[in-house]
Formats: C-alpha cells, structure tokens, sequence
C-alpha cells in the first residue's frame, strides 16, 4: 500500500486537473486502478473538496474502491502550490495545498480507516514539516513510515 514508486518529491503540475491525471495515469500503468479514477477523483473533490487547512496545506483526494485493482497511497510534495478547496468548507475557501496523498483503496471499511490513520499523522507535529523537507523520494518513504502505521 505504500512504496517508493508513489512518493514525488517536489513535483511539479500546473493545477488539480494535471495532478489528478497525472498521478492516476501511473497507477493505471501499473495496473492499480482502472479507466475513469482520475474523472471519479475529480467529481468527488468537486462534491466533497479535500483540502486541509494546515501548515504548508493538505489534501487528501480519494473516490469510492470501486476503480481499484490494489490499495495503494500517493504522497507528493509539490514545488508550487495547487489551489484545492477546503473540506467541509464553503465554496470560496481555498487552500494553497503542497502536500498530497491519494488514496487509491479498493474496500470500503478499510478506506475509512486508512483515511483516519493519515488525518491522525497529518496531525502530528512534524510530519507534513518532514515530508515538505524532504529531498527525494527514500527519504518521503521513511517519513512516512515513521509517522504512518497502517
């Protein structure tokens, strides 16, 4: 569910379409998730927005399992921020989000508890710092590990 093959570390996109697509791309060529989960993860942030309001900004866009092949989590570090909309927000609250981590996870109960145990580590002080820090991707592994217990 997570490997260095799915840590960029200070990736560059130009908004949350090109990321959705991009990153979605390389999970369909690995055989992760099907045809439609960049378009899914789309129409989800546009009903229920994930961005958190942070330090450095969150945003942990996710959609239902039922494009999913094998659970599998995405973590970026962006170069330049991406505007997201704030969860449980109104429409005009945007974050500036550098931090990502896409979920891609097949069953639904299970979804729900991965998604609290990264709320839970986006909480501890020094995680998101860490991770923003961070010079290539085996160092985001690591961090990750040390913060995240799934």
């Amino acid at each position: 569910m997570i490997s260095q093959d799915f840590m960029y570390c200070q990736y560059t996109v130009d908004d949350q379409e090109a990321l959705f697509d991009q990153l979605s791309d390389a999970l369909m060529q690995k055989g992760i998730v099907n045809e439609g989960f960049a378009q899914a993860l789309k129409d989800r942030e546009q009903e229920f927005p994930t961005g958190l309001p942070v330090k450095h900004g969150v945003a942990i866009p996710h959609t239902d399992g039922s494009l999913v092949q094998s659970d599998q989590l995405i973590f970026a570090t962006l170069t330049n921020p991406v505007v997201f909309n704030e969860m449980g927000g109104e429409d005009e609250d945007t974050i500036d989000v550098s931090v990502i981590v896409m979920l891609a996870v097949k069953d639904g109960p299970k979804h729900l508890e991965v998604l609290q145990k990264l709320i839970e580590s986006i909480q501890k002080e020094g995680f998101v710092e860490s991770l923003v820090n961070a010079k290539e991707s085996s160092e985001m592994l690591e961090i990750v590990n040390q913060y995240l217990y799934l």
